[in-house]
């Protein structure tokens, strides 16, 4: 008979081969569920810890989504396979509810809000035992439903590239070895493992790949694994070539502006790349950012390469679009990237709580009162007094300012702080832009004495102004609004 566990520990023995210098005389932490996958890893671990010369700890969370009958079953078994190898156990337990609310808070799925507690706990254990290496038991079936699961979802050749052996802290010892290999083992020497119930519940995306897509390619397309494998290792090299491209053609700069942070490149630049460039360097960035602001998990505790579920996803063919020149900025959960003319920014949006509080849309002429000022918009082909022209497209929306707004005022595009410095020193009580569709229009500033100080964009296009522009004037408290210069 096939020996399964020489080979599987030959197998796991050969992955870690490649980082035996790194693992000699470290911690190593072993994330265990009670499943198959994870009891394997445990046992070929413990059998190899001695050759490699690290200490191996175990460490198993409760996300408390299950009946307690399942996931007090699950940590007496694993209670007892680390007794029985004489490792050590830490169990870190979710508290009952939380993992739910964080996803309805932050509008996520379950599996992502578990996903954010489970690596959250490793990252304080791997702290806690200064562990150098964090030991996860992804097999080469997880890396094929991982392949499939990003296809679905239209990954670039950064998502669709191979599940690695490492990254970061992660090492994955099984990803050589297949589910039915590891199975084999556990069945050949009596080792018991648990079963987790959700596996079964088709609701969520993985389960449904691997329950139902799965079942179908090996009836249907027997070779697909072998194509999916190499379609992914294929994608490594892309991945990895692009990255190099985009670090050499395109160079972003740290920028600051308050207490945000952003980053800058220059325009023409940008725009000389491939498209394929330029979407990967906006991807870049953005990661750069969020990893910057500590939005993202540090030093690769996700497994999957994925960003923190606190964000949406972005899709690719959003930054398509503001890559492709098409729009002039993109607004993302975050952050927002913009063509400012001489350069492509991505800056943090700025009190995102307050901008969702307030904002009006303005679709037709009329007369209206929002917050303190009153707004007076007629006919375009109304006279303007002075010849001093103050126009609008319809329809507008006046809301609050973000990070990153710009207002084109003496023929370039100025930034918000630098207006106000620009301004008397006063101290300002409210600020508002006025937002229409050729971009950023008004920027009104409201002082702690009821003063009232605009900044009027740039005379907007001829054929704007004829046809489709509105006469704007605005009050405060029965005062016209004092003009800034142009």
């Amino acid at each position: 008979m096939k020996n399964e566990q020489a080979d599987l520990e030959v197998r796991t023995a050969a992955v870690l081969t490649n980082y035996a210098k790194q693992l000699a005389g470290t911690t190593v932490l072993l994330a265990i569920s009670g499943g198959a996958d994870s009891v394997s890893l445990l046992y070929t671990s413990a059998h190899l810890q001695d050759q490699f010369g690290f200490s191996l700890r175990c460490v198993h969370v409760n996300h408390r989504l299950r009946p307690s009958n399942e996931t007090g079953a699950d940590a007496y078994l694993i209670k007892h396979h680390c007794k029985k190898l004489k490792v050590p156990l830490t169990i870190v337990n979710i508290a009952p509810g939380a993992i739910e609310a964080y996803a309805k808070e932050h509008r996520v799925g379950i599996e992502a809000a578990a996903r954010y507690y489970r690596h959250r706990a490793f990252k304080r254990q791997i702290h806690r035992w200064s562990a150098s290496w964090i030991f996860m038991g992804h097999t080469r079936d997880d890396a094929l439903e991982l392949a499939l699961m990003r296809f679905l979802r239209g990954s670039g050749p950064m998502g669709l590239a191979q599940l690695s052996e490492k990254r970061g802290r992660i090492i994955r010892p099984l990803i050589t070895s297949s589910r039915k290999d590891v199975e084999a083992y556990l069945f050949r020497y009596s080792i018991p493992f648990a079963n987790d119930s959700t596996n079964k519940d088709n609701r969520y995306l993985r389960n449904r790949i691997r329950n139902v897509l799965i079942p179908l390619l090996d009836r249907e397309f027997p070779f697909w694994r072998s194509g999916v494998l190499e379609a992914a290792s294929t994608q490594t090299f892309v991945a990895a070539l692009l990255k190099e491209s985009v670090s050499n053609g395109v160079s972003w700069e740290k920028i600051a502006e308050g207490s945000n942070q952003g980053f800058r490149t220059e325009s023409a630049a940008f725009f000389h790349q491939p498209m394929i460039i330029r979407e990967e360097s906006m991807y870049q960035v953005l990661d750069k950012l969020r990893r910057d602001s500590g939005v993202l998990l540090k030093e690769g505790m996700n497994p999957d390469g994925e960003t923190s579920p606190r964000l949406r996803t972005v899709r690719r063919t959003a930054l398509r679009q503001f890559a492709a020149g098409k729009v002039k900025a993109l607004n993302l959960s975050d952050c927002r990237f913009i063509h400012t003319g001489l350069f492509i920014e991505i800056l943090q949006k700025q009190n995102l709580a307050a901008e969702a509080g307030f904002s009006h849309v303005i679709r037709i002429p009329g007369q209206f009162s929002i917050e303190n000022l009153e707004f007076s918009i007629t006919n375009g082909n109304a006279a303007v007094s002075g010849g001093n022209s103050q126009r609008i497209t319809l329809p507008c929306l006046v809301r609050l300012p973000q990070m990153g707004d710009r207002l084109r005022y003496r023929n370039r595009l100025r930034s918000l702080a630098e207006l106000r410095t620009s301004s008397t020193n006063r101290a300002w009580a409210k600020q508002f832009i006025i937002e229409d569709t050729q971009g950023l229009a008004v920027y009104v500033l409201i002082d702690i004495h009821s003063k009232i100080s605009i900044y009027w964009r740039d005379p907007i296009p001829e054929t704007v102004e004829k046809n489709d522009s509105f006469m704007l004037e605005i009050q405060l408290r029965g005062n016209h609004a004092r003009r800034s210069e142009r």
